[in-house]
């Protein structure tokens, strides 16, 4: 028997996982193998209100993006370098013209 949250094993005759406080199962499913998105950089900004309209801009436009060195920030004018997927780079770089 399984625990189908944590994949734990238990003996015979357990039914319920203790920890996760879920049924077992007798065969767990396949784990999801994590895809890989090649991701590049399409824009860096620095000012905070730009910074969440890119953001807004992006999720309107339903671009995945990560913004990498946002929390790092700290009141200090740093800029925000916006990742997205290599096949969305063209799309975002067209609507993100204004910021470029």
């Amino acid at each position: 028997m399984y625990c189908p949250n944590c994949r734990s094993e238990y003996r015979a005759g357990f039914k319920w996982c203790k920890d996760c406080d879920v049924g077992l199962v007798t065969e767990l499913a396949p784990e999801e193998k994590a895809e890989f998105i090649d991701l590049v950089e399409v824009l860096s900004i620095a000012d905070p209100g730009q910074i969440a309209l890119v953001k807004s801009i992006l999720e309107a436009e339903e671009i995945l993006y990560l913004p990498q060195g946002e929390n790092f920030n700290l009141g200090r004018n740093i800029a925000v370098r916006f990742l997205v997927p290599r096949d969305y780079l063209i799309q975002a770089r067209e609507i993100l013209a204004d910021f470029v």
